[in-house]
């Protein structure tokens, strides 16, 4: 094993100290809480929609509003 300094890293070896992470460090961090915002985005407006093709839910809602004239 050679153990120069100088020497080319191992392949499978571990990164420098300070050096990124080869999965893409803070950019694929940043692409996982998008992704996570968006299906979040996503499920709320699902579930919005969902709400919407219940009869009884739209006629209590509209007695919510109704109410606070």
């Amino acid at each position: 094993m050679n153990l120069d300094p100088h020497a080319p890293p191992l392949r499978g070896s571990l990164p420098l100290q300070g050096a990124e992470p080869p999965s893409g460090g803070r950019a694929a961090a940043h692409l996982w809480q998008r992704a996570l915002v968006w299906t979040g985005v996503v499920t709320a407006l699902l579930a919005t929609f969902a709400l919407y093709h219940r009869p009884d839910f739209l006629v209590n809602l509209a007695d919510q509003i109704w109410s606070c004239f």
